[in-house]
């Protein structure tokens, strides 16, 4: 009785997993796809829990075959930035700096806007040595140091 049906079940299994795949960004049911591809294939020629195995063995396979390949090829490397270079650099404030009021610096011949780190209350007055310590943005952030 449910021989008949396994064709069709095995199509919606391959559409369920080809709608989960295009919906997330990892590769998650591919395998599954594949799979259910190969057992829709001999539905006709055997019976439905021979199918299973088969759906399951060809899923497996591709799994271990293909993640490997696929996790190297997807790998998502953080990538810096030209403003990455410009943590940790030490400048003068070229105005006075506060909580309140965004000041600027002076970064390869480029000024900046500079806001205070979120935790510093004390402000920075002209001509004072910072540290960049981020990039919120537009904005420089600083910290103020000790010369």
């Amino acid at each position: 009785m449910i021989e008949q049906y396994m064709i069709w079940i095995w199509l919606a299994i391959f559409v369920l997993a080809i709608i989960i795949e295009a919906v997330t960004q990892d590769l998650v049911s591919i395998w599954f796809s594949v799979g259910s591809l190969v057992a829709m294939c001999i539905s006709n020629f055997m019976v439905y829990w021979a199918e299973i195995i088969v759906f399951s063995v060809i899923s497996v396979a591709a799994l271990i075959g293909t993640r490997p390949f696929v996790k190297r090829l997807m790998d998502r490397q953080v990538r810096n930035t030209n403003t990455d270079e410009f943590v940790g650099k030490r400048l003068k404030a070229i105005s006075d700096i506060d909580k309140y009021e965004a000041g600027s610096v002076k970064l390869n011949g480029i000024t900046y806007t500079a806001i205070l780190m979120e935790d510093s209350d004390e402000a920075i007055v002209k001509d004072s040595l910072v540290e960049v310590v981020a990039i919120k943005g537009n904005r420089v952030v600083v910290k103020k140091i000790d010369e």
